[in-house]
């Protein structure tokens, strides 16, 4: 995949949204992309982590236990809360098709944050999460 693709699927990136494009830049420097075939494990529930991890392509399956929570897609993120809240994992992710991942580890962010972009992205970070919970408790009222 090239720069160019990736360059917009981080412009597009809820998490990402208000960067500008010298902050963006960094964070592709410093990212990594990885490959995970149909039905591999991309982590496990209870396991540690210090990854964010943006899809490029494909659709990742977050699981507690045999019960899908949700499945996503292109250019959305998972395993932001193990990096914020330094706990355990508390899903797994499973590759539902071969899937292309970028992925920023919490040395980039800590690298890499000025103040004001520290700001941004946890309001962006606070964002997704409030849609998150929002649509889980849609899905637990029926």
């Amino acid at each position: 995949m090239d720069r160019k693709k990736i360059e917009q699927h981080i412009v597009n990136s809820l998490l990402f949204q208000g960067l500008f494009p010298e902050e963006i830049r960094k964070f592709i420097e410093q990212g990594l992309i990885v490959h995970f075939q149909k039905n591999e494990v991309v982590f496990y529930q209870g396991n540690m982590g210090s990854q964010v991890y943006l899809i490029l392509q494909g659709t990742i399956g977050i699981y507690q236990g045999e019960k899908a929570i949700v499945y996503l897609g292109e250019g959305e993120i998972f395993g932001e809360m193990a990096l914020i809240t330094k706990q355990p994992r508390s899903a797994t992710a499973i590759a539902i098709e071969d899937s292309s991942l970028f992925v920023f580890s919490e040395t980039t962010f800590e690298k890499l944050l000025t103040k004001k972009t520290a700001v941004r992205l946890l309001l962006n970070l606070v964002h997704i999460l409030c849609e998150r919970l929002k649509n889980t408790t849609q899905v637990i009222r029926t």
